[in-house]
């Protein structure tokens, strides 16, 4: 129990900003949803779905584009969010159910809000948003990891790669050891690294780990 206490304690801010950008989500929406309202009221429905959505373009261009970069802002703030929670926990944690049970709600919370806007005229515009978002997020993805396994290629002999603090006592601290050195060893030692940690008290009634790598040439 307090693992996971302490495991969200670590990601509240990513838990903080999701928030914020659900509620993002809803005032937009809200406002979106009056505007919709009022400009399909005055659409034929017989008429063909392309006239209906040349109308709303024709008459209501400046607002759909307000709402278009607005959702698109939402969409490509909250798909980077997830990405970034998504390998933050990938590189520090091994806590697999609490990391698994935050993306679903994540990435429920672009599922819904998508949808929504997707139920009305103009969801090929948004169609296409949601995929440039999309793109620019997987863009900043591949550079980024590129630049991440080129700068960590190459490391020194017993250089820190990481260090875990605040455990109330040695045990806590040296079951985390384990559970880190048990998910990351096999990616160290196929780059030619050994693993090594070091459990130590720092005088505060409180325990550290702090892990280095050495060469294994």
């Amino acid at each position: 129990m307090r693992d996971k206490k302490n495991y969200y304690q670590k990601y509240r801010r990513y838990y903080i900003w999701e928030g914020l950008l659900l509620s993002g989500w809803g005032i937009n929406f809200m406002f979106f949803s009056k505007f919709y309202e009022h400009a399909v009221f005055y659409i034929d429905k017989k008429d063909k779905f392309i006239i209906q959505l040349l109308f709303l373009m024709n008459y209501y261009l400046q607002d759909i584009l307000k709402y278009l970069l607005i959702g698109f802002v939402l969409m490509t703030l909250n798909v980077l969010l997830v990405l970034m929670f998504y390998i933050q926990n990938k590189r520090g944690d091994i806590k697999k159910k609490e990391m698994n049970g935050s993306m679903i709600a994540f990435l429920l919370g672009i599922i819904v809000n998508g949808i929504a806007l997707m139920r009305t005229i103009i969801w090929p515009l948004f169609l296409v948003l949601f995929i440039a978002s999309l793109t620019i997020v997987y863009i900043i993805y591949v550079i980024t990891t590129y630049l991440y396994e080129d700068k960590d290629e190459f490391y020194e002999d017993n250089e820190q790669v990481k260090i875990e603090a605040h455990f109330q006592t040695k045990e806590d601290a040296e079951k985390y050891a384990k559970e880190f050195m048990a998910h990351w060893n096999d990616y160290f030692e196929k780059k030619g690294y050994r693993l090594v940690n070091h459990v130590k008290y720092d005088g505060k009634n409180q325990w550290h780990v702090e892990f280095v790598v050495q060469s294994m040439k």
